[in-house]
């Protein structure tokens, strides 16, 4: 199954028409012509939202979606522009004489589209210091905190769109993992992209089925943007949705996205405190990558998510990888850095334990291929846990 180009040298090599010929092997999955049967059979959950929100909406035309509240946009004079503007050209003149700068330069002349392609989980999280500088760690702790406790999805939000059920939300969020590996996106891409698509489910109500895809593909296309180097184009999401949507379509959606989640793209995610986590107290590479890998299985349950905030969801994978490898779990010096004790850790254990031994079974097998390759250290290969030391 192929999505788009690999890497910027590949996408080089052929023509648009071409390409799409090579790319077009097997058919792509289109969520937006799945009937409600077909949906129930990829993930056999029989869970339906049978209540409606209040009609106390503004409607935004074109969508059949509702903003449940107005967002404040705030901007500046073109004086204000203009004088930020000449401050930032002062700026980077001064920085393009720095000489560490310069080298800089020098050594990345002709590696950037190749390096811009690779997934931040190939390298080790301890290496990836830019959050983890030892003087201001703890501030930045605090301050990812109290962001995550400002910008959580709603409990039941699906309540909010009665044409809409977990089984569906379940399998959107498999296909955009997908979607991600094909396109050797960030893992915290998809981190961001499960975040804003609830987030903006949580503010809207009466979102359509056949509008789901839609939304999802523009939440990973607002996180691309975000996170990446070189996000993949917007005539790429179209032709990842088969021609569902057309660009104008995507575009529209964009707009009402960052009306709706108010410019907040700022999140914290699970694979941000793992960083921190594994920086604080270093575990070998294979928990390493088993801990991304059922943090990342995490996105998959929408009441997980909702439950319990990302720091402590990233402290239970922690927990679990640590004890499924080395019969370890929360360290001291974790303990006394987050606050987190293991008791606090011990209900969201459990349910990320439950999630990891079911892996396998479940129709949705996007996240567990990823992590199969010998890059990850092929750790969804491994066998789950079998119990927890705690009842």
């Amino acid at each position: 199954m192929s999505f788009g180009y690999t890497n910027q040298e590949n996408a080089s090599a052929f023509t648009k028409t071409e390409m799409a010929a090579v790319q077009k092997t097997k058919p792509r999955t289109v969520l937006a012509v799945l009937t409600e049967n077909e949906q129930r059979s990829r993930m056999p959950l029989g869970e339906q939202c049978s209540s409606s929100m209040s009609t106390a909406f503004t409607a935004c035309s074109g969508y059949d979606v509702y903003i449940e509240e107005k967002c404040a946009v705030i901007t500046a004079s073109v004086e204000d522009m203009d004088a930020v503007g000449s401050s930032l050209l002062e700026e980077d003149h001064a920085a393009l004489q720095h000489r560490d700068f310069r080298l800089f330069l020098d050594l990345s002349t002709n590696s950037c589209a190749d390096t811009s392609m690779q997934s931040l989980a190939e390298e080790p999280l301890a290496v990836q210091d830019e959050l983890c500088v030892p003087e201001y760690t703890g501030d930045i702790y605090r301050h990812l905190r109290e962001r995550e406790a400002k910008l959580r999805p709603r409990r039941n939000y699906l309540s909010n769109h009665p044409e809409l059920s977990g089984c569906m939300r379940l399998v959107l969020v498999d296909w955009l993992a997908e979607v991600a590996e094909e396109y050797k996106l960030c893992a915290e891409t998809l981190h961001l992209a499960v975040s804003y698509l609830e987030r903006f489910l949580s503010y809207t109500t009466s979102v359509k089925r056949a509008k789901l895809q839609l939304v999802g593909t523009v939440a990973l296309l607002l996180a691309a943007k975000y996170e990446e180097i070189y996000p993949p184009e917007m005539e790429d999401f179209v032709y990842i949705t088969d021609g569902t949507y057309e660009q104008k379509q995507l575009v529209r959606m964009e707009v009402m996205f960052l009306k709706v989640l108010a410019f907040n793209m700022t999140v914290p995610s699970a694979y941000q405190f793992l960083r921190l986590f594994i920086t604080i107290q270093a575990v070998c590479s294979k928990t390493t990558h088993l801990a991304l890998y059922v943090a990342e299985l995490s996105l998959l349950d929408m009441e997980m998510l909702v439950t319990f905030p990302p720091s402590l969801v990233a402290a239970a994978a922690y927990c679990l990888a640590n004890y499924t490898l080395s019969r370890g779990l929360w360290p001291d010096s974790l303990e006394e850095f987050t606050g987190y004790t293991l008791t606090d850790i011990v209900p969201c254990l459990k349910d990320l334990h439950r999630i990891h031994f079911s892996a396998e079974s479940r129709p949705q097998q996007a996240v567990r291929g990823k992590y199969k390759s010998s890059k990850y250290g092929s750790v969804s290969l491994m066998t789950p846990s079998t119990t927890l030391p705690f009842p």
